[in-house]
């Protein structure tokens, strides 16, 4: 049986995956083991930037990916949070 995916399914599955891949490339060029290399991939992880962004944009303007604004509140508890956070670690 054949499944229907729409084009909001695929583009978000590729975003998906765009996501994983520069994340993967990301790790890859920091463990590059000689500067060839490293150009290579680095290279590659521009162009799954790249991508990924098109891909996000795209689906902005098809009003599949909405960005919504936060209450003050909000943000500023979210903030709260970070800084607590960030006192932790030092």
């Amino acid at each position: 049986m054949a499944a229907n995916y729409s084009d909001k399914d695929i583009s978000t599955n590729l975003l998906i995956s765009l996501k994983h891949m520069k994340a993967e490339f990301n790790t890859f060029t920091q463990e590059a083991s000689n500067d060839a290399l490293y150009k290579e991939i680095s290279a590659l992880y521009q162009s799954v930037c790249k991508l990924q962004r098109d891909v996000f944009n795209m689906m902005c303007e098809q009003g599949w990916y909405q960005m919504k604004s936060d209450t003050a509140a909000n943000i500023s508890k979210a903030y709260t949070k970070a800084e607590n956070s960030k006192s932790e670690l030092a």
